[in-house]
């Protein structure tokens, strides 16, 4: 029997949110843990100094056990942050689902044309249009790829590449999860236009010169 999308989807965003929950008490745990061994290191210095009973030294394994848990507490986190997005991406895939959209999400106000010849017909841009519905990219090159799409008619054999992709993507629902988690990590510090440009660049890793200029370069550096 064929699962409908929003019970998935409600059903993983329930384990989303099961999974942040658990991972907020091991936070509070780690918190509690590094200031109790910032207690011990204290505590130690001063019995250390005050009496003299032993080494200073000594402060260095609660000092390293902080450190540790700083290592660790970071990696829950960052943990926490990727399942919050995914927790977002399901509440907007419920909300479109729910038709109660038109209050989030990027507008495309800056892609509207007065002059278009059916852009203002069919309600592309702006609150509640197309394009809002529709987008989910997390870059600029993303969303001018889109309003692009919507803009301008598409070669038959576009149109079909296109459908096969969303067919191909369609039962993908993970690698989608993991595509819109990572692409909040793209969206500052990444050129989109250099991007751009460097995936749609020639595979130099199969020119043989640049590959040996590559083993030279490892080498020199070893």
């Amino acid at each position: 029997m064929t699962t409908l999308p929003r019970s998935t989807y409600q059903q993983l965003l329930e384990e989303r949110r099961a999974a942040i929950a658990r991972l907020q008490v091991r936070h509070r745990a780690m918190g509690y843990a590094k200031l109790a061994m910032a207690a011990v290191a204290i505590l130690l210095v001063w019995v250390a100094l005050a009496r003299g009973t032993f080494s200073i030294l000594w402060v260095l394994a609660p000092v390293a056990g902080f450190a540790a848990l700083v290592v660790v507490h970071e990696g829950v986190i960052h943990a926490m942050e990727r399942l919050r997005r995914a927790e977002r991406y399901f509440e907007a895939g419920l909300a479109r689902l729910d038709g109660v959209w038109t209050d989030a999400g990027e507008t495309g106000e800056r892609y509207h044309d007065p002059e278009h010849p059916y852009a203002q017909d069919l309600d592309l841009f702006g609150k509640g249009g197309v394009f809002q519905l529709l987008c989910t990219a997390r870059t600029l090159l993303g969303q001018d790829t889109l309003a692009g799409w919507l803009k301008a008619p598409a070669a038959p054999a576009d149109v079909a590449a296109r459908q096969a992709g969303v067919e191909e993507l369609r039962p993908r629902l993970d690698l989608r999860e993991e595509l819109a988690v990572l692409a909040e990590e793209a969206r500052s510090g990444v050129e989109p236009a250099a991007l751009a440009a460097w995936g749609e660049s020639p595979v130099e890793l199969r020119d043989r010169a640049f590959r040996a200029q590559l083993w030279i370069f490892t080498c020199m550096s070893g």
